[in-house]
C-alpha cells in the first residue's frame, strides 16, 4: 500500500553573525491505524563564542551518528545503523559544546537522556562525546574517521523490566529510588550504566561514497537486549556518470543483541537505485532482506520518495 513515513517542517534563522536558531517538527506515521504523532525535534540556539568554539542550547540533534548519517547519505530510504536500532535518540534536550581546529573537531553534549519523544523522568543525564578527523587531498577526494562514546545511568526492575524512577514501571508498580512499590515484588536495581562506543570512517571520490562503522553497547535499556551487544554497518553509493542524478546504493547491517549467545544476530541487506529527477524530488526503488537468527529471511520491495523544498 501507500503511506507517508515521516514529514519534517524546518525553519532556520541567522539572528546575527554569531547567533542562529533552528526549529523543526517531526510528524511520524504510527503505522498502527492510530494516525499521526507530532514531535518537536529541534528548538535550539547556536552561539559562536569563538572562532573555534560553539555552544548549542535547547533541543538538538545528537552527536553520536550525524557524520555516519552523512556518509550514508540516504536517510530517506533507511536510517543509519545506530539510529535505526534505537541505541541513541536522534535528538535530546540539553547543552552542547562543539570545538573545531582545522580538520579535527569534537563535541560534548549533556542532555536529559530520554530523547526528544519523551520528557525528562529522572535525575540521570546522558553524556555524549565525539571526535572526528576530516581529511581531504584534492577537490574530489575526501575522507573522515572518528569515534563516539555515550553513557547514561538508569533504574531497572530486578525482574528484567526497565522503568524510570518516579514513573509507572512495566512491572506493575511505581519504580522509585528506594525500590519498586505498589505491587511490584521484583525490586529495583539502581544506577545501571548504559554505554555506547563506536568507531567509523567514510570515503568519497570518483563518484563513489562509502562508509563503515562498528559499535559496542553494554547494559542498553532496550527490550530483548542482554548485557553486551554489537552493531556493524557497511554502506556505499556509486553515482553513474552517464545519467545525471542516478546512483546505485547498498547497505548491510549486522546487529547482535547478545554477544555471549548464538543465533542472536539480525542481518539487514538493503540494495536499490536512486534517481533525483528534479531539484527536491528523489525516488528510489529498493529491496530490503532481513534475517533474524536462524529464521528464514524476509524480503520487502519498496518505492521510496523524498520531497524536499
Amino acid at each position: 500500500g501507500f503511506y507517508i513515513d515521516r514529514a519534517y517542517l524546518t525553519y532556520k534563522k541567522d539572528v546575527s553573525e554569531n547567533v542562529s536558531f533552528k526549529f523543526q517538527t517531526d510528524i511520524k506515521n504510527l503505522n498502527s491505524g492510530d494516525g499521526w504523532q507530532v514531535y518537536l525535534k529541534n528548538a535550539k540556539m547556536n552561539f559562536q563564542v569563538h572562532e573555534n568554539y560553539k555552544l548549542i542550547f535547547g533541543l538538538q540533534g545528537m552527536n553520536m551518528f550525524n557524520v555516519q548519517e552523512k556518509n550514508w547519505g540516504n536517510r530517506f530510504i533507511a536510517k543509519s545503523a545506530m539510529d535505526g536500532s534505537g541505541w541513541i535518540p536522534a535528538a535530546d534536550l540539553g547543552i552542547g559544546v562543539v570545538a573545531s581546529f582545522g580538520e579535527i573537531s569534537g563535541s560534548v553534549l549533556f542532555t536529559n537522556g530520554e530523547g526528544y519523544k519523551n520528557s525528562s523522568s529522572d535525575d540521570n543525564e546522558r553524556i555524549s562525546t565525539s571526535l572526528i578527523y576530516n581529511g581531504g587531498f584534492g577537490d574530489d577526494l575526501s575522507f573522515n574517521v572518528g569515534g563516539v562514546f555515550s553513557m547514561l545511568n538508569y533504574i531497572s526492575c530486578g525482574c528484567g523490566n526497565a522503568c524510570a524512577c518516579n514513573s509507572e514501571g512495566p512491572c506493575g508498580g511505581t519504580c522509585t529510588a528506594d525500590g519498586c512499590e505498589d505491587g511490584c515484588d521484583c525490586g529495583c536495581e539502581a544506577d545501571i550504566l548504559a554505554q555506547v562506543m563506536g568507531v567509523f570512517g567514510g570515503f568519497s571520490g570518483f563518484g563513489f561514497r562509502a562508509g563503515a562503522e562498528y559499535n559496542m553497547g553494554t547494559d542498553l535499556n532496550i527490550d530483548g537486549y542482554e548485557t553486551s551487544s554489537t552493531l556493524m554497518s557497511l554502506y556505499g553509493t556509486y553515482s553513474l556518470s552517464f545519467i545525471k542524478g542516478f546512483s546505485v546504493l547498498v547497505k548491510y547491517d549486522i546487529l547482535d543483541t547478545d554477544t555471549e549467545a548464538d543465533d542472536t544476530e539480525t542481518t539487514t541487506l538493503l540494495a536499490g537505485l536512486s534517481y533525483q529527477c528534479a531539484e527536491g524530488i528523489t525516488f528510489s526503488p529498493n529491496m530490503t532482506q532481513t534475517k533474524v537468527g536462524i529464521e528464514d529471511p524476509t524480503t520487502a520491495i519498496n518505492l521510496t520518495f523524498q520531497l524536499k523544498f
